[in-house]
């Protein structure tokens, strides 16, 4: 049997749905985390599950040197198109080593959590761990459990050209749900996004197993610092 992302993330209605994501936002993210960072000249990004490759574009219009890998090959087919000498895309399984080294590697925008397993989970993190270089930095950005449960909003209707998606959300077996349903030329279709119920505790717990240390967390992206309390995102800065 698929998971859920192999056809979600490759089909057009994904794309359709999430049309409307705050590349102004996206932008103004990476250049402060790139001024945070401060990262050489000669230093090389990966954005892990890149998607249609918006934070490397932003991240190569700053001048880096950057790779864009993901799962969805409709994707890396799109991000394909703004290819060159720094900036390469590439699909990728991030259960699997990865083929180069990097001294950056990003996961962002809740990009994790999909799997059913914990050691499918902590087997990405160690390949994440091996991709980089020595002293090399993991920037990883997932939502805020604590604010999600406090918050979550059961039912609602999204209309984006002209399609209905109802959506339904809900906390099973320790995965955040969200159910996906709406019709479109006679046809009905139900598609479903799952992200493993992964508290601060949780993921700090995985990422020291596999050999990160923490060096800053923040809680949005202006990078305030996290408060468990009300942050909307939970941004850890990790080192190998």
């Amino acid at each position: 049997m698929s998971m859920w992302y192999e056809s979600w993330f490759d089909s057009p209605f994904y794309h359709q749905l999430y049309k409307d994501r705050d590349n102004v936002e996206a932008a103004r993210f990476i250049t402060n985390l790139v001024e945070y960072l401060n990262p050489l000249d000669t230093a090389r990004f990966l954005d892990l599950a890149c998607g249609k490759g918006r934070h490397c574009l932003q991240l190569y219009k700053l001048g880096l040197q950057v790779d864009g890998a993901d799962y969805s090959e409709n994707s890396i087919n799109y991000a394909s198109q703004f290819r060159n000498e720094n900036l390469h895309f590439y699909k990728h399984d991030m259960r699997d080593a990865l083929p180069n080294t990097y001294n950056y590697i990003l996961n962002l925008f809740t990009s994790f959590g999909y799997f059913e397993t914990r050691e499918e989970h902590l087997q990405t993190l160690k390949h994440i761990h091996n991709g980089l270089e020595p002293d090399g930095i993991f920037v990883f950005d997932f939502l805020n459990l604590t604010v999600v449960k406090n918050n979550l909003v059961a039912n609602e209707t999204v209309l984006k050209d002209g399609v209905n998606f109802a959506i339904n959300r809900a906390i099973v077996n320790n995965q955040i749900t969200k159910t996906i349903s709406f019709e479109n030329e006679g046809g009905e279709y139900i598609f479903k996004e799952k992200v493993m119920a992964l508290s601060a505790t949780d993921l700090l717990g995985m990422m020291e197993q596999v050999g990160f240390t923490l060096k800053d967390s923040f809680g949005n992206y202006s990078l305030q610092k996290f408060d468990e309390q009300q942050s909307k995102r939970l941004i850890l800065i990790l080192k190998k």
